[in-house]
């Protein structure tokens, strides 16, 4: 079967699109890759350097184009570096950092070839007498079309042709480094040794449509291998970090052609079979990826999350090559993440693509999931499929995404419903919020009735929230059993219904004071905590149990802002990227965190490498500029910090100081002023007109605006401005804006005078 062809472009066909081996580069057009491997001589063992074995993740671009890894095995330590070129080839280079025995003894490998049971043909030349004392072997590989030559700048020991790239690591177990393996005319795979006494070594491949132009591209790269650097950060505020651990998750499903971001390169292929894709984590990877400024790579984590949709409507919770879960879903994210791409691209296709298949999710909800036919939802399994543990508790638990939370605890699976009989919190109001972005999109579609549909069905399920989740007694909504009683225990689904709009200020006061910002429950030094302190289940620390989770703190957060409770969202944000520093500090990005210490590494059942611990380094960035579906975007805050955030426009650019808040599109600041607070409904017509919401505010506020030593016309919630330009504020090309005190938020628009009419 003839596979569909490549569609990213060349200036992103080198990655390390290889799940279980890092310390692998791969073109993926043509499946050329590039091999790391390394032998002790102390221990007798190879290492090929699998996904977890002695890998310490540096930085990495999302596209691909410059990748940093260090590398341990037996004492001896080693960082390689990657730079790819796209058509013309790539640079790559190993350094040995230190070693616990004798240079001569401690061994490094690199291996070319092509991946995959077609793999092409590979032949050295440069063996001859004549010129093998004095250069380096080349390497030359062919497979349809594609001409590749390989090339180490230094000379090595040994270079062999093998059919197995890893039995050249088994060669030095098994016949000692002095071996010399068996000379062949072709191969697979060509293998260059290299021992520690030789401490740093460049290589370099050219690949063409012909062997000259290979060659060629080589020599023009080889030229260049010297001014090749490592990896230098450019990113504002935690921007890395989220690059990283999306560009090191960022993989190659070779079954379905694509590539997508896993949730960690660990699960792939040891637990399930070589490759995965959670729900809900794949739409979580797209809001990670947009935040960095990668719509493509966020389109294609939808794209993945889509691709579960089922025959009966719902998008199946987990699909991968060991088991496909079907019968369940996940909390319903998509429309959150699709509508929150939209804005940041204003492209219409978007929609297009995910509308329909978000509409039959949505109405999967309410026909498989109202197990006791009141209008709330309960998590579930249905008996479809043979997905791992379905139709049983374990499976409804699943469904949630919070699987041993004990919220579930007294719950039981009810078999003729399909459902758990208890009503969860969680459910509802995630469902509230995706059928009210389903109406926005609708609406953008032209699709008017069903706009009304889903606004209607939004307000009715908010209203059955508002009304029977909601505890009184305690202050909290609440998941609720069949029979009437409140779930004893509380997540930090509870706080849920902020995001969803549904809780009445009152009601959304007391949650916030009584229960979320309480140190004895779900505050502390490092919230959210996922299961309240005062409950036993918090001393488990096993799992949703005692833990907290990066996905609660994301969704809390942004019912925190919705509900402009700001201070407390700044709050979370700080201490969310605080606990992930401390595990950064060692390149770790943990799944969950113990409630109590922070540690993420307390648990065996802490991934150490997982997606979507960025978000919490996400979360700070968004604090100073950010996007959301209620505020559009907002930027500014009380206390200092810089980020930047990617649309349509380009880049923007927040730094909040002591001198006060900036703005700049691009690298030019458009605004500056002294106060320290949150803006909102940032409008960006061009880079020199603009609109953007005020805050209420006991004293006058002022602003610098760069127009290019023309006129401002400025207006507050429509009515005109006086401002001052160029020599008058001192500032040649700002005009000075002075918005007066006010109980209340406006909106202050500006724009150059040519750019709008001159006020009547």
């Amino acid at each position: 079967m003839t596979k569909p062809a490549w569609g990213w472009g060349e200036q992103r066909a080198w990655n390390t699109w290889e799940a279980r081996y890092p310390a692998c580069y791969v073109h993926r057009p043509s499946g050329l890759a590039i091999r790391l491997m390394a032998f002790s001589t102390a221990t007798g063992a190879g290492s090929t350097f699998p996904v977890g074995r002695g890998t310490r993740f540096g930085q990495h671009s999302l596209d691909g184009s410059q990748v940093e890894l260090g590398l341990s095995h037996d004492g001896g330590e080693l960082l390689l570096n990657f730079w790819g070129h796209g058509a013309s080839g790539m640079n790559g280079r190993v350094q040995v950092r230190r070693t616990a025995e004798w240079g001569l003894r401690f061994w490094y490998l690199l291996a070319v070839g092509f991946l995959g049971d077609d793999a092409g043909a590979v032949t050295l030349t440069g063996l001859e007498a004549a010129v093998r004392y004095t250069q380096a072997p080349v390497a030359c590989a062919q497979r349809d079309g594609v001409h590749a030559v390989f090339q180490t700048l230094v000379r090595p020991v040994g270079a062999s042709l093998y059919d197995d790239w890893q039995q050249a690591a088994r060669d030095l177990e098994d016949a000692g480094y002095y071996y010399r393996p068996p000379q062949r005319s072709r191969g697979k795979w060509a293998v260059y040794r290299f021992n520690a006494t030789e401490p740093e070594v460049d290589f370099v491949v050219g690949m063409g449509g012909s062997d000259v132009e290979a060659r060629s591209r080589l020599v023009a790269l080889a030229g260049s291998a010297g001014n090749q650097r490592p990896v230098e950060s450019s990113a504002v505020g935690r921007a890395q970090a989220v690059t990283d651990v999306v560009g090191w998750n960022t993989v190659w499903d070779e079954v379905n052609w694509r590539p997508y971001t896993v949730v960690t390169r660990n699960w792939v292929d040891q637990r399930f079979g070589g490759w995965i894709v959670w729900q809900l984590d794949a739409f979580l990877s797209a809001i990670l990826a947009a935040h960095v400024g990668d719509p493509l790579l966020a389109q294609a984590n939808i794209d993945a999350a889509l691709a579960g949709a089922t025959l009966a409507g719902n998008l199946a919770g987990l699909m991968s090559a060991h088991s496909q879960w079907v019968d369940r879903s996940h909390p319903p994210m998509g429309a959150h993440v699709v509508w929150d791409l939209f804005l940041r691209t204003a492209d219409r296709a978007i929609l297009d693509q995910a509308f329909p298949l978000l509409l039959r999710a949505a109405h999967w909800w309410f026909d498989h999931r109202d197990g006791n036919g009141n209008g709330l939802l309960e998590y579930g399994s249905s008996p479809v499929g043979d997905g791992h543990f379905v139709h049983t508790k374990l499976a409804a638990m699943d469904e949630s995404a919070n699987d041993n939370s004990p919220v579930h605890d007294e719950a039981r699976f009810d078999t003729s419903s399909h459902t758990l009989d208890m009503e969860d919190v969680g459910l509802n109001s995630l469902l509230v919020h995706e059928m009210e972005l389903l109406a926005r999109m609708a609406e953008r579609l032209g699709r008017l009735p069903e706009a009304a549909w889903l606004q209607a069905r939004a307000a009715g399920l908010g209203e059955l929230v508002r009304e029977h989740l909601w505890d009184s007694s305690r202050g909290i909504f609440a998941n609720r059993l069949w029979d009437g009683r409140f779930a004893r225990s509380l997540s930090p689904a509870s706080f849920f219904p902020l995001l969803a709009g549904i809780p009445t200020p009152a009601q959304a006061e007391t949650m916030v004071r009584e229960h979320l910002l309480n140190p004895e429950a779900f505050w502390g030094p490092f919230p959210v905590a996922g299961t309240p302190h005062w409950d036993p289940a918090a001393a488990d620390n096993v799992y949703w149990r005692g833990r907290v989770w990066p996905y609660f703190n994301y969704v809390v957060y942004q019912g925190l802002r919705r509900n402009r409770f700001d201070a407390a969202a700044s709050a979370l944000a700080g201490a969310g990227a605080a606990m992930f520093e401390r595990g950064w500090s060692e390149r770790l990005s943990y799944e969950n965190f113990d409630q109590r210490t922070g540690e993420g590494g307390s648990s065996v059942d802490a991934e150490a490498f997982y997606t979507w611990g960025a978000l919490l380094p996400m979360l700070d960035d968004v604090d100073v500029v950010g996007l959301d579906a209620w505020d559009g975007i907002t930027f500014g805050r009380d206390k200092a910090g810089r980020a930047r955030m990617w649309t349509s426009r380009g880049w923007l650019d927040v730094e909040v100081s002591e001198a006060g808040t900036r703005l700049a599109v691009g690298s030019r600041a458009v605004l500056e002023t002294p106060s320290r607070v949150r803006f909102r409904a940032l409008q960006m017509h061009s880079p020199e007109s603009f609109s953007f919401q005020v805050p209420a505010a006991a004293e006058p506020m002022t602003f610098n605006i760069w127009l290019s030593n023309r006129r401002v016309m400025a207006s507050l919630d429509g009515e005109p401005l006086t401002s001052s330009h160029g020599a008058g504020n001192d500032r040649p090309g700002w005009a000075t804006v002075e918005v007066p005190a006010a109980g209340k938020e406006r909106i202050l628009e500006l724009a150059p005078v040519d750019d709008a009419a001159e006020p009547g």
